[in-house]
C-alpha cells in the first residue's frame, strides 16, 4: 500500500488564496478578503458584494466530525436534487485549503479563464451528479499540489511539517441553481445542501443560512479553540 500523499497546511490568508487562485486559472479582477463578521454591518461595509464564495477555517471537534461523518444515502440525495455543485473527495492529508479552493473556484466556473488547468478539466471529465471521486480526479488534484508546492509554504506563520496532524479545516460555501451548499472534501455523502436562497440574492453575506451554519461551527468549537476561526470570501475587489 502507498504512504498516505500530504502537504503543508495552506495559510488563511487573503493574499496566498488570491495568488494560488490566480494560478489555477482565476481573472485577474476577482480575488479573497478576510470577512471579520458575518452580523456586524458596519464591519460588512467593507466587505466588497456580491461575495461569490466563502471558505471558512475552523477547528475540528467530536461534533463536526460526528456532523462530517453522517452518512446520507446518495441516492436518496441525488432524488431531491439532481444538480448539485461541484465536489472534490479529499484524498491528501492536510490539503483541505487546496479543496476548498477548487470547490470555490469550480462553481464560479464563470470567474476562471477559458485555458485554466481546473476549467479544461471538469469541461472533459464528466461527473456522477457534480462529484469528482475519481482517480483520474485525485491524480489531477495531486499534481496541482506538486506544480503549486510554493503556495504551501507561504504566509505570515511558520507552517507545520506536511506529516503533521492538525487540527484546523477549510469548508467551502457556494450558491448554486438557488440553494446554498456546504463543501467539505471529507464529508461522507458529498455536497450537503443547507436550503434554499428565499430573497433571489445569491450573495453568500447576509444570507440566514450561511450566517447560522458558520455560527454553529463557532457554538462547537472547543473554548481554547473559539478563536481559530477565519473567513475568506471571494470577491471582485474595490479598486
Amino acid at each position: 500500500m502507498s504512504a498516505e500523499r500530504s502537504v503543508v497546511p495552506l495559510e488563511s490568508n487573503p493574499e496566498v488564496f488570491t495568488d494560488f487562485a490566480h494560478d489555477l486559472g482565476l481573472i485577474d479582477s476577482y480575488g479573497f478578503v478576510d470577512i471579520y463578521s458575518l452580523t456586524d454591518p458596519d464591519v460588512l461595509g467593507f466587505v466588497p458584494r456580491p461575495v461569490k464564495a466563502l471558505i471558512l477555517l475552523f477547528p475540528i471537534s467530536e461534533v463536526s466530525e460526528s456532523d462530517k461523518n453522517a452518512i446520507v444515502e446518495r441516492n436518496e440525495q441525488a432524488a431531491q436534487d439532481d444538480n448539485q455543485p461541484i465536489w472534490f473527495r479529499q484524498t491528501i492529508k492536510n490539503a483541505c485549503g487546496l479543496y476548498g479552493l477548487l470547490h470555490a473556484l469550480a462553481n464560479n466556473n464563470d470567474l476562471l479563464k477559458a485555458d485554466s488547468k481546473l476549467k479544461q478539466f471538469i469541461g472533459s471529465n464528466p461527473s456522477d451528479n457534480g462529484q469528482y471521486a475519481d482517480l483520474a480526479t485525485d491524480e489531477f488534484v495531486i499534481s496541482l499540489s506538486v506544480q503549486h508546492t510554493d503556495k504551501f509554504q507561504q504566509g505570515q506563520t511558520v507552517a507545520p511539517p506536511a506529516s503533521e496532524d492538525v487540527d484546523l479545516h477549510y469548508i467551502t460555501f457556494v450558491e448554486h441553481n438557488g440553494k446554498i451548499y456546504e463543501l467539505d472534501g471529507r464529508r461522507i455523502s458529498g455536497a450537503k445542501c443547507l436550503g434554499s436562497i428565499t430573497d433571489n440574492n445569491s450573495d453568500l453575506v447576509g444570507n440566514k443560512i450561511v450566517t447560522d451554519r458558520v455560527q454553529w461551527y463557532i457554538d462547537n468549537a472547543d473554548e481554547k479553540n473559539k478563536l481559530n476561526l477565519s473567513l475568506l470570501g471571494l470577491v471582485q475587489p474595490w479598486d
